[in-house]
């Protein structure tokens, strides 16, 4: 299985989703992600992700790092940058976005595999 993530930066904050009700990990944060569906490439994932997920369309993707989940057994994580120019539309998973300091993170309930990204996230440029 292979899931990216996209982790979205404005004015020192990031945006982090959190996960609805229903799902492992209910009410935990993170950063939007979904599957990677076959034949799907990675930059066309994370793309369909935030426009699925939170009703955006990015207008920039890089890659910047990939990871084994901690959560999913034969699960690859890969993270991407993403800039976005439209407001957050509507939530679909998640029910509620917010956008938050970097250095605030750790306050929050991360899922797992997203506190790996937030270590991670100083390095980011």
């Amino acid at each position: 299985m292979m899931v990216v993530c996209g982790v979205a930066e404005r004015e020192g904050k990031v945006l982090v989703c959190r996960r609805g009700a229903g799902v492992p990990y209910a009410g935990a944060w993170e950063f939007p992600s979904a599957e990677l569906l076959e034949g799907e490439t990675l930059e066309n994932s994370v793309e369909t992700a935030f426009f699925d997920r939170i009703s955006v369309v990015p207008a920039e993707t890089r890659g910047v790092f990939a990871f084994n989940s901690s959560t999913v057994p034969d699960c690859r994580i890969f993270t991407f940058k993403v800039n976005f120019l439209d407001t957050i539309g509507m939530l679909n998973g998640y029910d509620e976005a917010r956008w938050v300091r970097k250095n605030l993170l750790k306050r929050l309930k991360m899922h797992p595999d997203g506190v790996t990204i937030v270590k991670e996230i100083q390095f980011f440029s």
